[in-house]
């Protein structure tokens, strides 16, 4: 009997090393998925745009998306395009129940990213969340907006929006 279990135990520590070399494999290959993509040239800054406001208080309706700050034009010059990248921060107050916030940046009316969700709001107090985002454009002139997005009504107070238009 004894003869028996030693070739069994060999065959199940060779199975165990072969299974965790794969595990490890896929690993690295999830690893080098979640790394952020790179830039293969530099870009250079072209201009600077950043405003910072309050909005006062100003509703928030339950579960709409809701533009603030100022709608924000920007010119590429560049013949090979530009990127605009956008941070976004916003403080709302505290609300009835607990519930998902976004931030929303938007290039010409499209969302650079769907809009995702970033936290939940606090019933206590107020919630501050940001947000990056941004996307490769053509020459020419295109919009930039921010919107906030709770699932309950809620009230916006400070914001701050910084905007860089990079040429490519």
């Amino acid at each position: 009997m004894r003869h028996l279990k030693t070739p069994i135990i060999a065959l199940a520590a060779t199975a165990l090393l072969s299974l965790s070399s794969l595990a490890m494999a896929g690993a690295g290959v999830e690893k080098a998925k979640a790394q952020p993509e790179a830039y293969s040239t530099g870009m250079k800054l072209q201009k600077l745009y950043h405003e910072v406001g309050s909005a006062g208080g100003a509703a928030i309706p339950a579960a709409t998306i809701t533009q603030y700050g100022s709608t924000l034009t920007v010119n590429c010059t560049s013949s090979a395009g530009c990127y605009v990248l956008v941070d976004a921060e916003a403080q709302i107050s505290s609300t009835a129940t607990e519930a998902s916030t976004a931030l929303c940046i938007r290039i010409d009316g499209v969302s650079t990213d769907g809009c995702p969700f970033l936290t939940r709001t606090s019933t206590t107090g107020f919630t501050s969340f940001n947000h990056r985002g941004g996307v490769s454009v053509t020459t020419g002139t295109h919009t930039v907006t921010t919107h906030v997005y709770t699932g309950v009504a809620s009230a916006l107070y400070n914001f701050n929006t910084e905007v860089k238009l990079l040429k490519k």
